[in-house]
């Protein structure tokens, strides 16, 4: 093989294989919107892969924060974060991995992340999984 195609191939490998490397692109986070005396809403999305769904929901110092998570598969958990991006729960560490309920200490935009959580057994890379996410905010 000639030393300019030996060249040109490494290139375009190292190209390719760089490509390859970056980083993916970061989801935009949705917001969750309430009506004013619908304390409720349910949010539904779909996981590839490693990647995190996550939704802003807008809660007031002293309101309950009530999250429950549904997915066919196992492996889904959801996080909260305070609005200074503080975890608050992370369902993957807890008996009841698909709720949580929780009272906000300040308020703001609080962050709600739907993810899968990967298993050196049964790695969730590449795999798809539909969620349904039911949302609560109440001043009880």
């Amino acid at each position: 093989m000639r030393r300019k195609t030996r060249f040109a191939l490494l290139a375009g490998g190292i190209l390719l294989g760089s490509a390859a490397l970056q980083a993916p692109t970061p989801v935009l986070a949705r917001s969750v919107h309430l009506a004013p005396n619908v304390p409720s809403t349910v949010v539904s999305g779909t996981l590839e892969g490693a990647g995190t769904v996550p939704f802003h929901v807008p809660v007031k110092e002293g309101q309950k924060l009530n999250i429950q998570c549904h997915s066919r598969k196992s492996g889904i958990y959801f996080f909260v974060k305070d609005p200074s991006g503080s975890v608050v729960y992370d369902s993957a560490g807890s008996p009841q991995p698909d709720r949580w309920t929780g009272e906000a200490s300040s308020a703001g935009l609080y962050t709600v992340g739907v993810y899968q959580k990967r298993s050196p057994i049964h790695p969730h890379k590449g795999q798809t999984a539909f969620f349904r996410l039911h949302v609560a905010v109440n001043n009880d």
